[in-house]
């Protein structure tokens, strides 16, 4: 199922992101049965297997974080295409991805956990986190006899 990205309606956002293609119909996550590709124009095109990822939840993004591709270079990456709708989604394990700067030429960062808004977050959060466990949790409660 596919689950477009919220645009930031600020003409400052919105006009840089669409010099790289970024515009409703190209920015994009799409859930299927094994994996989850995420597109933001040329900007972004990964693909993660299921396996690799914990729940989804939403995230908070203040406006000063700005929108793009964004990367704290300590794990959190992403096509952040809006403050509104933001949605992290941890990694089970690290995961080297590639961010371009200009054509070819970018930086490789560690990714740990994936971040990008959408339109409808909560509907796509639904559907995800059905039946995914949580990464890195630990028993809920604990029995002892």
């Amino acid at each position: 199922m596919r689950y477009y990205m919220a645009i930031d309606s600020n003409p400052l956002a919105s006009l840089p992101l669409a010099l790289f293609g970024v515009s409703s119909e190209a920015a994009y996550v799409d859930l299927l049965q094994d994996k989850l590709i995420v597109r933001a124009g040329s900007l972004f095109n990964e693909t993660f297997s299921l396996s690799e990822l914990g729940r989804g939840e939403r995230f908070p993004w203040p406006w000063y974080y700005g929108v793009g591709v964004r990367t704290d270079f300590q794990g959190i990456v992403g096509p952040v295409t809006s403050t509104q709708g933001v949605i992290a989604i941890p990694l089970v394990q690290e995961k080297p991805l590639f961010i371009p700067l200009l054509g070819p030429v970018g930086l490789q960062v560690p990714c740990k956990k994936l971040v990008f808004s959408l339109k409808d977050p909560d509907t796509f959060l639904a559907n995800f986190n059905q039946g995914r466990p949580e990464v890195n949790a630990g028993p809920k409660s604990v029995v002892i006899e």
